[in-house]
């Protein structure tokens, strides 16, 4: 295996143990907006006979509380997630040159703020969009009701039914895409860093079974770090695409200059050693082909457990057919139909 296949299998194994994260992400935004649409009802449900001005004020109030919540255990979240992507991206470059090279990384105590979605506005900036439209959406689900003389309790029923729906697949956009943008800020950030010995770097677009045609179009395409317009992910809202850094061969390693690089250990390494930094970008490979590859205790993290392992090794069932549209995995007895 040469040195950037197994710095592909890193990565790959990186971006789909991200992919977990931001399930469990969405988890928690389920808990927090089904307790939220609690209380809005409750406001709701409870006001009587006050008029709409005075009930928007109170509903606003919660809906601005709720996000605030949002933000603050979001970006908690994320500077999390920058100070494990820090210590991962270096640990990459460590492991993959071994011995022969002291890899640079940004600090892991890295704060991300709104450096994230730059391009669609910052990470707070499109929270307050979405509270702003779910503050508008209840307005009228209340006021359509209050027109039409409905009981406060069946105008309650009505926003818990349909206030918070658009919020909800917006928040998890968002929160997809931001995971996708702090790994790879902070991923870009190391390969500068690192730019003695890589090339450049590949994009990948392989992990997602619903890879949409921009991420198609770039999907192996491999770009230097000194090109300031290349494109990087994420290329729209819940993408899942990355970028894998390209190792340089030994004889342009042997060429750089820098105290960091051992050229010693280098011109020791074994022949074997030595051909495995050739310098050149890894296959493609889809994400079944990479994950039939991987130990079973891989498998097990992506695929949840040992049932659905064995499923998909026995190859009766399609990698694509192991989760719904909206990439949640589907049941075992339906796993389990499709295989007889």
């Amino acid at each position: 295996m040469s040195i950037n296949d197994d710095v592909y299998s890193r990565m790959l194994k990186h971006r789909a143990l991200l992919t977990l994260y931001e399930k469990r992400l969405d988890t928690e935004i389920t808990k927090i907006l089904a307790s939220h649409k609690i209380r809005l009802q409750r406001i709701v449900a409870l006001s009587g006979t006050v008029n709409i001005n005075s009930l928007t004020r109170k509903l606003n109030r919660e809906i601005r509380l709720t996000y605030k919540k949002i933000y603050k255990d979001g970006l908690s979240e994320l500077n999390k997630l920058a100070g494990v992507s820090a210590r991962f991206y270096k640990s990459l470059f460590d492991k993959s040159l071994n011995n022969i090279y002291k890899a640079r990384g940004v600090k892991d105590t890295l704060k991300v703020n709104d450096l994230i979605i730059k391009s669609n506005g910052t990470f707070s900036q499109q929270l307050v969009s979405i509270s702003m439209l779910q503050q508008r959406k209840i307005k009228g689900i209340v006021k359509l009701g209050m027109t039409e003389n409905k009981a406060m309790v069946n105008i309650a029923q009505d926003v818990g039914r349909s206030g918070l729906a658009a919020s909800s697949i917006q928040l998890k956009t968002l929160t997809r895409t931001a995971i996708t943008e702090t790994s790879n800020f902070v991923s870009n950030k190391t390969y500068q860093l690192n730019d003695d010995v890589v090339n450049g770097y590949q994009y990948v677009a392989t992990l997602d079974s619903r890879t949409s045609l921009i991420c198609g179009r770039l999907d192996g395409k491999v770009y230097s770090l000194s090109n300031k317009n290349a494109p990087q992910p994420p290329q729209h809202f819940n993408c899942r695409s990355t970028t894998i850094p390209v190792i340089k061969s030994t004889d342009q390693l042997l060429n750089t200059k820098n105290n960091r690089l051992q050229k010693r250990k280098i011109a020791g390494l074994s022949d074997s050693r030595r051909a495995s930094i050739n310098g050149q970008v890894p296959g493609k490979t889809t994400y079944p082909e990479w994950l039939s590859s991987q130990s079973n205790d891989v498998k097990l993290t992506i695929l949840g457990n040992q049932k659905r392992v064995n499923l998909f090794n026995s190859g009766d069932i399609k990698f694509s057919q192991f989760s719904n549209k909206s990439g949640k995995l589907i049941s075992l007895k339906q796993l389990e139909e499709l295989s007889n």
